[in-house]
């Protein structure tokens, strides 16, 4: 603690520190992720089920295939772009398509085409836009009991999770829950029975696609716990666009400066070529 008193009607250190700009970065919460093993064996060589749920941590993770139940307390849209494993552009989390997707380099949509215009589109202009795609991002609670990859049985319990779901998984949330549920309730007021639905492509490739079944006969009713949880992950979906926007409204004030710079050395050529 600092041992400055500030002058009447000044501000503290702390305050003077965001100002200039100074301030320690906020330090942002890790969820896990929620992921479909698709693979024989983990990164030990370690044997573990096809098709089994697991929580994407550093930590000894748990698998299961049947019992993982999900609590949804979020459903946004969010567009990103990926390259070589890199993170290189998002967009805020969005409602639906009404809203503004604002990206971080001043875009929207991670310039991600819409649906009319790339079905227009050459393969060739299609590959411009590799790495880019739209998920359905969903945070909640999910509870499971599996079994860890040396054999070790283990109860998840409420842990709080985030399911970033894509292409042929954007999807089912919507058809499972949106449409199923009655009018007069939400998505967060019915747990969400998760499997694992195996497909195979054209050329014989193994993927899994997530189906939620809600259990539409026992309604969770909104009591404090649950508000608590809710407005929990409010926050981080305020806190997030809020980042977003920042580095939205900077990489506006760029693009500006940067073209005024043009404008001035242009003008500058052009005197220096008149004299």
């Amino acid at each position: 603690m600092s041992d400055i008193i500030p002058a009447e009607g000044g501000m503290t250190p702390d305050e003077l520190a965001d100002m200039l700009g100074a301030a320690d970065a906020p330090q942002s919460v890790k969820i896990p992720t929620l992921k479909i093993n698709s693979q024989g064996e983990d990164k030990d060589g370690n044997q573990i089920p096809l098709g089994a749920f697991f929580l994407n941590t550093d930590d000894e993770r748990v698998y299961a295939k049947d019992g993982v139940v999900l609590h949804a307390l979020s459903n946004h849209v969010q567009y990103m772009h990926w390259d070589d494993g890199r993170l290189v552009n998002k967009s805020r989390l969005i409602i639906n398509k009404r809203d503004e997707a604002r990206d971080q380099l001043g875009g929207t949509m991670c310039g991600m085409p819409t649906y009319e215009q790339s079905i227009q589109m050459t393969p060739e202009q299609r590959k411009e836009y590799e790495g880019r795609d739209r998920y359905r991002v969903i945070r909640g609670l999910v509870s499971y009991t599996g079994k860890t990859a040396s054999g070790e049985e283990r109860t998840i319990e409420n842990e709080p999770v985030i399911l970033s779901l894509k292409r042929k998984n954007y999807g089912p949330f919507y058809h499972d829950v949106i449409k199923r549920i009655p009018s007069d309730g939400k998505f967060f007021n019915y747990r969400l029975a998760l499997t694992a639905d195996k497909q195979t492509t054209d050329k014989g490739a193994k993927y899994y696609i997530m189906r939620f079944s809600p259990d539409l006969q026992n309604k969770v009713t909104l009591d404090q716990k649950l508000y608590d949880s809710m407005n929990a992950v409010a926050g981080m979906v305020k806190a997030e666009n809020e980042r977003i926007d920042k580095s939205y409204f900077d990489a506006i004030a760029r693009k500006a400066d940067e073209a005024e710079q043009d404008r001035i050395m242009k003008e500058v050529n052009t005197l220096e070529h008149d004299f």
